[in-house]
């Protein structure tokens, strides 16, 4: 072992400067035991506020600044509206591109355009 390798901490989840990888079906069912404990949309509503406060950490205030949600189908969309709702509620000027209109989250949708939100067709 050379000094360098016995200074080193151990990470959790990380081997040999590796970061582990679960596998679609692995993450599934570990959101599927979290969700039959917590109430309806619980999960959702706390990513969206997860990926808010990441926008805001990252822009500084968020009021006045224009965001950009782009906003894939089913539940991970679903986060992404949310999270929009809630820049939006904090004052920013919040657009949504859906990327499967067919496939919106929509309560998503809906929470976004209540807080102000709006929608656009192309990025042109």
């Amino acid at each position: 072992m050379t000094p360098h390798q016995a200074g080193r901490r151990h990470q959790p989840g990380v081997r040999d400067g590796v970061r582990d990888v679960f596998t679609a079906a692995q993450v599934r069912a570990a959101e599927d035991q979290l969700l039959a404990d917590v109430p309806p949309g619980a999960l959702m509503h706390r990513a969206a506020a997860g990926l808010a406060a990441a926008c805001v950490d990252l822009l500084g205030s968020v009021y006045g600044r224009q965001v950009l949600v782009l906003a894939g189908s089913g539940n991970n969309g679903g986060d992404a509206l949310f999270a929009g709702a809630r820049l939006a509620r904090r004052g920013a000027r919040v657009s949504a591109l859906l990327l499967s209109p067919e496939q919106v989250h929509t309560d998503g949708l809906a929470a976004l355009r209540a807080a102000g939100g709006q929608v656009v067709a192309s990025l042109a």
